[in-house]
């Protein structure tokens, strides 16, 4: 069954969660699509990451592609957006928003993690981001925040607690949105698939829960084509 949520605004606002997707599960997902109903956005595009070759994951991007394709087919509001593997490496984040700003006039929401952004001083051209888009950080509910002073201190010149200003402005502005707690990695997942997770987890991250973090078609892609087994 297709999930169909009607979003309170419409716009001309695109959404990207970047990832690598390896694999993309509903925690990824549901806290993307939750802070998109907090700002009014009606669809998320899943963005798979490129990956540098000696950063092996152990599964193709066809591979990768294809299981956003599956979640996509789940629910009408997510949306494969590829053009990060088609650029040429290396793969930097303000490149590719860049390369979106030049294929489409639409605003750009950009969500990461909080975490992420903890880390964003190390980012290449990390100061130019908010010249193409606007940044969307989900935090978790009961998440101490703290970012690092460098981040901070560039955070207190662009951030916003206006959601309206995300449908106002094409670009360059900060908007912190609360998200569900989902504690669940892509990492554990992998772990728990391919046998290899420590005992203290797998006792939490089981198989059978593992059937409510991958949406259905996902999980038999994975088994078909056994992607995680060790």
């Amino acid at each position: 069954m297709r999930e169909t949520i009607q979003p309170r605004v419409r716009s001309t606002v695109k959404a990207i969660l970047g990832g690598t997707f390896n694999p993309p599960h509903k925690g990824h997902i549901f806290a993307a699509l939750k802070a998109a109903d907090e700002i009014g956005i009606a669809h998320v595009h899943l963005m798979p990451c490129k990956l540098a070759p000696h950063k092996s994951v152990g599964v193709s991007e066809t591979h990768r592609v294809k299981m956003i394709e599956l979640c996509a087919q789940t629910n009408e509001r997510l949306i494969p957006e590829l053009i990060e593997l088609s650029l040429p490496s290396p793969s930097y984040t303000v490149k590719t928003l860049r390369a979106l700003k030049q294929k489409s006039a639409d605003t750009i929401c950009f969500f990461i993690g909080a975490d992420s952004l903890y880390n964003l001083d190390k980012w290449y051209e990390w100061e130019h981001l908010l010249d193409y888009c606007h940044l969307v950080v989900m935090r978790r509910d009961d998440e101490i925040f703290s970012p690092p002073p460098a981040v901070q201190t560039w955070l207190d010149c662009h951030v916003t607690r206006e959601k309206r200003v995300i449908h106002e402005k094409p670009a360059g502005h900060v908007l912190l949105i609360d998200t569900p707690l989902y504690s669940v990695s892509s990492t554990e997942i992998r772990d728990v698939l391919s046998g290899i997770a420590k005992p203290a987890k797998a006792d939490v991250l089981n198989r059978s829960s593992i059937n409510g973090w991958l949406e259905e078609d996902v999980l038999k892609y994975i088994n078909e084509h056994q992607l995680y087994k060790s």
